[in-house]
Order: C-alpha cells, then structure tokens, then sequence
C-alpha cells in the first residue's frame, strides 16, 4: 500500500495504473477525472477510483489540486460488487475527510488508518453486482434514461446521443435487462414513480409529470400494471405501515 498527499500540479497527471494495483483519491477540488478516455466530473469530497492498468487523468477547474491518494492490492474474495468510478460521499464527506487526514498522520507509525480508510469507503460507495453492465454504453444508457425521465424519451434520440444504431441499441437492452427500450424505460418510470408516492407527499400530479408520465390515465395504468395496485393505494398502505 502505498498514501500520498499534495497537489496534482506537483505529481503526474496522466499516467497508467500499475496492473496488479487499484488507486483510491480522496478529491479536494473540482475537475474532471478521465479514466481510459471517459471523462467523469467531481466535485470536493467526491471519491474516484482506478483499477489495474487504467490509462488516467485530470483535468481541473482552478489552481486548487489538493487531493489523498492510496494505492493499494485487493485479494480476491466470495462477494461481488461494482464499485463507481465516482461517487459523491455526500453527508459522510467530512467524516471521509478526517479519516484521510488521520491516516495521513498515522502514516510513519502504521498502515492501519489508511487500510481502515480505504475499506470504509470502498464499501460506502459499493453497489450490488446487478449494478454491473456487459458493456460501458449501458450505463450511458441508463443514465440518459435517469436524467430525461420528466421528458419524452425516444429510441432515436436515446441511439443519437449514444451515437449506436437502434438494431445494436436494442439488442444491448434485450440482452441485458430481457426487455426492449420501451418496456425499459415504461419500467423505468414506474420504479420511480413508487419511490416517490411511498417516500414523499408530493401530489401523484406532480410525481406523474416528473416522471414523464402527465396523463393520470397512464400513471394509474402504469404503476398498477407494475406492482398490482393503483398509486392511491401504493401510498395509503405505505402510510399504514408507517403507523404500525
């Protein structure tokens, strides 16, 4: 294992990762940080992750580099997980700041800190192996379908932006979730929506706009054809379960 410290315009900004060896940065400044020619915004106190043999760079917004990086090996073990090349450590920012800080005072006495460091945020921004994709273009394609769920979704501008023809397009979903574009993003926009009716009390109005889905005919047809039951219901009986 090895800890650094400092600023990216005192160390390498492009640079191959080692094979066996992943890369843990702890980021203090925005940018965007590339790893095998994509290009990943982050703000301060976002974490970013390399794995073995990953061609990586920055790119910064200001003079502000500062950032904590740990290189280090992983044994293989029983669990499979996905771990994001990015991720906003969100309300555990501060804490996730004072143990790279801690780890760093530690450094010439003991490794421990900064293996304890690195394990809790591998595992804080860990996702379950369902989160994992046969190919990069899916998560691209899921996050358009994420972002644009409040407006109209269509094959062809979905194929544009990803710049995929619709015959490969297609393919890609059937094969991957067993479904074709329309059935993933009717879904999609469900799941959503269920969220937000049991987890909020905004009026289903307003869930059915955000979730592109404005004619309540349609919303009500969608939600009970995906779990049995009509919005109003959805939300009574998770205020039921609240009060038990």
């Amino acid at each position: 294992m090895w800890f650094n410290t400092g600023n990216l315009l005192d160390l390498h900004r492009q640079w191959t990762s080692q094979p066996d060896h992943w890369t843990l940065f702890f980021l203090e400044h925005s940018g965007v940080f590339i790893v095998n020619n994509r290009a990943y915004p982050f703000e301060d106190g976002f974490v970013a992750i390399a794995g073995p043999g990953a061609k990586v760079g920055f790119v910064n917004v200001g003079e502000n580099t500062q950032h904590y990086r740990i290189t280090f090996g992983l044994k293989k073990r029983v669990e499979v997980v996905a771990l994001p090349t990015v991720s906003d450590t969100g309300e555990f920012k501060e804490l996730r700041r004072q143990e790279f800080k801690h780890a760093e005072e530690w450094l010439t006495r003991s490794i421990g800190p900064a293996l304890a460091c690195t394990y809790n945020v591998l595992w804080q921004i860990a996702e379950p192996s369902e989160a994992l994709r046969s190919s990069m273009a899916l998560y691209d394609f899921e996050k358009l379908v994420n972002e644009r769920l409040s407006e109209k979704i269509t094959v062809q501008d979905l194929c544009q932006d990803l710049q995929v023809s619709q015959s490969h397009l297609l393919r890609m979903v059937r094969s991957e979730y067993g479904v074709t574009i329309q059935e993933y993003v009717r879904e999609k926009r469900a799941e959503i929506a269920k969220t937000l009716i049991v987890s909020t009390d905004l009026p289903l109005k307003t869930i059915a706009a955000q979730t592109g889905m404005g004619d309540l005919q349609y919303f009500n047809k969608a939600v009970r054809q995906s779990y049995g039951m009509s919005p109003r219901s959805l939300r009574q009986l998770s205020v039921n379960r609240t009060k038990h």
